[in-house]
């Protein structure tokens, strides 16, 4: 095909795509692998809102869940490539790369990423019986414990896990994980004095630190988080290079067509930049964290490194 057809075919697809997405009746939907009320779900029906609003179209948000969140993912990377069909997934759909013996899916391959959307700090709090105040003092207590320390999780290879099992190598630590079926499940027993400690999203820990019920030792970044502005940070306790936010991005079927994807993360930073947008955030205890496509790519190809190293170091597998 000579240069110039080609040229005016590829504008004739790209445009295409984009008027496919504006101008069509069928209505959108975004794929939540997580239940309906988490801080997942909402941050999807509030960035759907908004969709639906840009895009002059209506956006549908599902929840589908299974198999650790791998059954929602599935279903995307199997939908039809014409950016109708996306997901918005937590960090888990990283993690599950790294713990999992075999996926129905190639994330990478069976993915396109449209954008990072927004992040939660992390923060290492205890119950107020362990004697550690500092995250010294709580280093001190792991290796005298010598691994009868006893920590919860979201679940076998959750982000909340792994966190945990980052440190442990990071400190030269050992401690017992207990997993849960879910983040508030792991949060009553630790409130209940049941746990010992955990690596928690800010979101979820804070009313509990507030009132008192758990103690935060530090924030797993570094730098202090507005909400917690007494808490120290892991960089200033000493320990570089720890960052262990909990993320959510936006992804569409791989194949869907690059003018679409670009049209789909413009309206999303679009959307995000607004003051409204950026109240809501606040309010659900995220921060808004936007990105170009490729961004998000390189973003999560690094992840996928991270955790598989911390995954096979400890020795974590699910089936």
């Amino acid at each position: 095909m000579p240069s110039f057809a080609r040229i005016v075919l590829g504008f004739i697809l790209a445009v295409g795509g984009v008027c496919a997405l504006a101008q069509s009746n069928a209505p959108m939907q975004i794929i939540v692998p997580v239940a309906a009320g988490g801080g997942t779900d909402l941050l999807a029906r509030t960035l759907g809102q908004k969709l639906a609003e840009a895009l002059g179209q209506t956006v549908l948000v599902e929840n589908k869940l299974g198999a650790g969140g791998n059954i929602g993912v599935e279903f995307v990377t199997k939908a039809k490539p014409d950016g109708r069909t996306l997901l918005v997934s937590p960090a888990t759909i990283a993690t599950n790369v790294a713990v999992y013996r075999k996926l129905p899916y190639d994330l990478l391959k069976d993915l396109q990423a449209v954008s990072l959307i927004a992040q939660t700090g992390s923060v290492l709090v205890v119950h107020p019986s362990v004697k550690a105040n500092t995250l010294a003092e709580f280093v001190q207590l792991a290796k005298s414990k010598n691994g009868d320390l006893h920590y919860g999780s979201a679940g076998l290879g959750s982000p909340q896990h792994l966190h945990a099992e980052f440190f442990n190598q990071l400190a030269s630590i050992k401690s017992n994980h207990i997993p849960y079926k879910g983040q508030s499940q792991a949060m009553t027993d630790l409130v209940g004095g049941q746990l010992s400690y955990m690596f928690s999203p800010i979101q979820n820990a804070l009313p509990y630190i507030q009132q008192g019920r758990i103690r935060a030792i530090a924030v797993a970044a570094p730098v202090r988080n507005p909400a917690l502005p007494n808490v120290p940070s892991f960089l200033e306790a000493g320990y570089q290079g720890v960052d262990l936010s909990n993320w959510f991005a936006l992804y569409a079927p791989a194949g869907t067509p690059p003018a679409t994807v670009k049209k789909l993360s413009n309206a999303v930073a679009k959307i995000g930049r607004t003051p409204e947008m950026q109240e809501r955030f606040d309010k659900l205890g995220f921060q808004p964290f936007f990105t170009t496509p490729e961004a998000a790519t390189d973003f999560m190809r690094a992840e996928l490194v991270r955790w598989a190293r911390v995954a096979a170091y400890a020795g974590i597998k699910a089936e």
